[in-house]
């Protein structure tokens, strides 16, 4: 069976003044279209999907690797089997491993794998970032977080050193939860990296300043449960090119940026003090405090570390004796939008 499209059309022609409609139609078949077209319509579909096509048609064999992205989620890959069990572990392997091998010397620009952690799962994640690495891609996620990631001392350590000077380039995206990161010596961060997604990672301070100091071409970051035991978050050098900062229940004691085009900065957890350079661009600021410290000492220190804000949403579950609009010491001609939620 082969599907094709259909597509018909009319001509129009004058005979003896009169208008005479002729109507044909014309087959194309979908293997004839190029691969830069087939591709992106068939990464709309789950990986499991995408390689029953290959069942249709002998001449669909192989048409399946041709998409350039591949999301492996054991979720849906393994629905048949108990989670957490042994045949399912080797099961959603067998199925990510057979794929790629399908894939082998092809270019993948996407990898993403999410699949709850477990140890016999480390070598072969070992070979899934390296076949990322030979197959030039672009954006890599892994999300490995168990569904009880606090009864778990192990984690998985992302193999840094596989990385050469060309990977190190190539790489624009990167997402990872629930791994282990520390920097080789002679590693120099990634200097072509756009966006940024680390949750739940276990890294020194140094490790993670070193790395975010050598990603210049950053535009948005998340950090989320990186516990630095109450050290500072500190990047000396500049991020040019960073619109958008998330910072969520981190063990800091304060945040230190020099990003000058910063447009949205949204922080969750107990005050700190936090430093943003001259990023005097800062349209949106949301702040989820919790903790000790007063409501009245954060709205009396925002205006000084937030000077230019237009649109600011507080949601406070501070201690406090008052609350009211009043009370935040901003010109309404500075901020143009402000909200305060008090729940203490």
């Amino acid at each position: 069976m082969e599907g094709h499209l259909m597509c018909s059309r009319k001509r129009l022609k004058l005979c003896h003044k009169k208008p005479i409609f002729r109507q044909w139609s014309s087959k194309i078949k979908f293997l004839d279209l190029p691969e830069d077209v087939v591709g992106p319509i068939l990464s709309k579909l789950p990986p499991k999907e995408i390689v029953r096509t290959s069942v249709l048609s002998n001449n669909w064999k192989h048409i399946w690797t041709v998409c350039p992205k591949l999301r492996f989620d054991g979720n849906t890959m393994c629905t048949e089997d108990v989670t957490g069990t042994q045949h399912y572990t080797q099961k959603f392997i067998d199925n990510v491993n057979g794929v790629l091998k399908q894939y082998s010397g092809k270019v993948v620009e996407e990898l993403g794998v999410k699949f709850e952690f477990d140890a016999t799962l480390s070598e072969h994640l070992d070979d899934w970032v390296n076949f990322a690495l030979s197959s030039r891609t672009k954006s890599l996620a892994l999300d490995l977080l168990p569904a009880k990631f606090g009864l778990r001392p192990d984690r998985y350590r992302f193999p840094l050193e596989l990385f050469d000077g060309e990977s190190i380039f190539r790489l624009q995206q990167l997402q990872l939860s629930f791994v282990s990161l520390e920097s080789p010596s002679n590693f120099c961060g990634f200097p072509n990296l756009k966006k940024l997604d680390l949750h739940v990672l276990r890294v020194t301070r140094e490790d993670i300043q070193d790395m975010l100091s050598n990603c210049f071409n950053l535009e948005w970051l998340s950090i989320v449960r990186c516990h630095l035991d109450y050290a500072e978050l500190k990047v000396v050098r500049p991020l040019p090119r960073l619109l958008y900062l998330h910072v969520a229940y981190c063990d800091i004691s304060g945040i230190e940026f020099n990003a000058m085009i910063l447009q949205t900065f949204v922080y969750c957890g107990r005050w700190i003090p936090f430093h943003l350079g001259h990023a005097l661009a800062v349209k949106d600021a949301r702040l989820y405090y919790s903790g000790k410290a007063t409501l009245e000492f954060a709205l009396n220190a925002l205006p000084n570390l937030l000077p230019s804000v237009q649109n600011l949403i507080l949601h406070s579950s501070l201690p406090l004796k008052t609350c009211s609009r009043r009370q935040f010491q901003v010109s309404s001609a500075e901020v143009s939008t402000t909200e305060v939620f008090c729940a203490g």
